[in-house]
């Protein structure tokens, strides 16, 4: 069943996550930490964490999921941009007490191709974190918040989320706002040191 997935195009695997196959998204994190990886490395700017900018970059991956259409093209490009931006967004708001301007800044590498030459090494840490993302989620996440991270993913406003859940848009916030803290939370807990 898992080469099944691991079988399928980025392409597929969003369309997939998208309608909420939790095993989809876990092989498309699992093929895309390398790259946020080098990408938040690129970011070269005091005050901000390397480790808190993968995490923003992996938020930025879940949008694109939720947002991506098959039409407009390949989604690989489309989620390292989307991951770009919530990384460029996240460094903005470190430095923003500082004063310190970062429309001037820019990260001084840009992300490796697909066919990086990564080690293997490199592809087991980023295989083990897709599964355990893939357990936490099954056993961290209440049913509610699980529900609500699905549909959410799916592109459902929180409106009609409330409405399938039988619930208010307030408590569906909630929800996804305690689902945010929780992937930090494991995020940090379980990132691999490169």
């Amino acid at each position: 069943m898992l080469k099944h997935w691991e079988a399928m195009s980025d392409e597929a695997l969003a369309l997939a996550a998208k309608q909420a196959e939790e095993k989809a998204f876990s092989v498309l994190v699992e093929r895309l930490l390398p790259r946020l990886r080098t990408m938040a490395q690129s970011y070269h700017l005091p005050g901000v964490d390397r480790e808190d900018l993968i995490q923003e970059g992996f938020l930025g991956v879940m949008n694109a999921v939720r947002c991506y259409r098959s039409q407009a093209g390949p989604f690989a490009p489309y989620a390292l941009k989307c991951a770009r931006n919530s990384m460029t967004t996240a460094a903005r708001t470190a430095l923003c007490g500082r004063n310190e301007p970062l429309r001037d800044y820019a990260p001084l590498e840009e992300a490796q191709p697909a066919d990086s030459g990564l080690q293997p090494e490199e592809l087991l840490e980023a295989s083990e974190f897709s599964g355990e993302l893939h357990r936490w989620m099954q056993t961290a996440l209440t049913g509610c918040e699980r529900q609500a991270l699905r549909l959410f993913l799916a592109g459902y406003p929180y409106s009609e989320i409330a409405s399938l859940l039988s619930s208010h848009s307030k408590a569906v916030d909630n929800a996804l706002q305690r689902v945010r803290r929780k992937l930090r939370r494991f995020y940090s807990i379980h990132s691999v040191s490169t």
